[in-house]
């Protein structure tokens, strides 16, 4: 079980414990009946393997659940995880948005004019043509990043910028 502020995300390997208790069954049992072996079991009820369709199959044959349920707890847990790992990074990309110049860059016309640190970093990314801001510490991509942007002499200043703070961080 993964957690954030916002959201917790619990995999189906829970409500399969859950009703493994219920019944009284061990895991050991419970893979034989599955026709899988204790440690995939093991990693399904820890959340540690995906539930596939096939093993929702089964699911419903041994414990009377349809597979559709599984299916859809399968889903709703992959989806929550995702939520929770972009909420837990987010402290991270707050601290990334506050090394660019944006209020400069929002005067210069290059990206809208936010106080919301969420909208500046996707912006920031859009800017960049970046997934993740954390990949422009990549010396051999930012030069790039740069080559690509219209050239203007703001363009110019703000990749300027940013090989100024590398060197900076290499003498740290």
């Amino acid at each position: 079980m993964l957690e954030s502020k916002t959201y917790i995300a619990t995999p189906p390997g829970a409500t399969i414990r859950e009703q493994l208790k219920d019944r009284g069954m061990t895991q050991k049992e419970f893979a034989g009946r599955m026709g899988m072996s204790e440690k995939h079991i093991s990693k399904l009820v820890n959340g540690d393997v995906h539930l596939t369709p096939d093993m929702a199959g089964r699911l419903e044959l041994v414990l009377g659940i349809p597979a559709g349920f599984w299916n859809k707890l399968e889903a709703v847990y992959q989806e929550k995880l995702i939520r929770v790992k972009r909420e837990n990074e987010w402290a991270e990309q707050k601290k990334l948005v506050s090394k660019y110049p944006y209020s400069e860059m929002a005067q210069w016309g290059m990206v809208p004019s936010t106080d919301n640190r969420l909208e500046k970093y996707i912006n920031l990314c859009k800017f960049f043509e970046v997934s993740d801001l954390k990949l422009l510490n990549n010396k051999g991509l930012m030069p790039s990043v740069c080559r690509n942007l219209p050239v203007t002499k703001k363009m110019r200043i703000l990749c300027g910028l940013w090989h100024n703070m590398q060197k900076l961080r290499q003498k740290i």
